[in-house]
This record gives C-alpha cells, structure tokens and sequence, in this order.
C-alpha cells in the first residue's frame, strides 16, 4: 500500500509529461500544486526523480523499475525519447559465453557505475533480458567480443 494517493514515481511521470525540460524543484512545485493533500516529502520527490532517469550517475542506488527521464545535466531532466528508451540496463561480468559486437569507443564510453547501455538491437540479436550478466573480451585484432555470462558460486 502506497503512502501517498498514489506512487511518487506516477506523480513524477504526470509531472515530466506536461513540461519540455524541467529540474527536480520543478516537479517538486508540481506535486505540491497537484496533490496538496498527499503532503509528499520534498526529498522523496528528488530521489524519485533521479531513480526514474535512466542516465543519470546515481540512479544505480535505486530500482531500475519505472526509467522514463533522460537527465540533461545541471540538475535538468526530460522525458526520454523512444530510442533511449530502447535501450536497457545490464550488469558487466568476467565470465563467459559467446557473440561478437561493434568497436571499443561505442561500448566503453557508455560504461557507468559497473553498468553499460546495451541498445535494443543487440539485446534481441543475443537473446538478452535485463540483469543479464555480460563479459567484456578482447579478441584478436583488438575487437572486443560481448559474450553472454554465467554467474557460478563456488565453495
């Protein structure tokens, strides 16, 4: 059962859904216009909104659930477009498995915190889901190879 008349994160979506660009105080000011009533705690609304962007440095503390912002930088956020959206999160690992991808610049620039953006069309063509566990391999001829991986605890 939600504390408030409904998810912060819903609050957030209405919010960035009638505004272009928008900071965290911006949706703050919404929520409190729009759902007086709820009294929404102002830290719970910024922490929602970083949590909801699906590029922003921090959002890795929180559940990958409800990804719908795009952060801009300096504090500014909007909805995310339908290509960033095709994009989706997963872990890097060290083990192994086997496909073979594009160059080092489009992979390693887009590693943050321990996670990369893998865009759609390689997810389909690997057969991946989200919380995958992927190695990063050098082959011959500096290619790097994406090989889906397997998580084995040994005792």
């Amino acid at each position: 059962m939600t504390r408030y008349s409904k998810p912060v994160w819903q609050m957030v979506r209405e919010a960035s859904e009638e505004m272009k660009e928008f900071t965290a105080q911006d949706v703050r000011e919404f929520i409190k216009k729009r759902y007086p009533e709820d009294n929404v705690n102002e830290l719970t609304i910024g922490a929602q909104v970083i949590a909801c962007a699906m590029n922003h440095p921090s959002a890795h503390h929180y559940s990958d659930r409800e990804r719908f912002l795009w952060y801009l930088g300096n504090g500014r956020f909007r909805m995310a477009s339908s290509e960033e959206m095709g994009q989706s999160m997963v872990s890097v690992s060290r083990t192994s498995t086997r496909s073979k991808l594009a160059s080092r610049d489009e992979l390693f620039t887009q590693i943050r915190n321990g996670q990369v953006r893998i865009p759609k069309s390689i997810l389909e063509k690997m057969s991946l889901k989200e919380n995958d566990f992927l190695a990063f391999v050098e082959g011959d001829k500096g290619n790097i190879l994406l090989k889906k991986a397997e998580l084995k605890i040994v005792e």
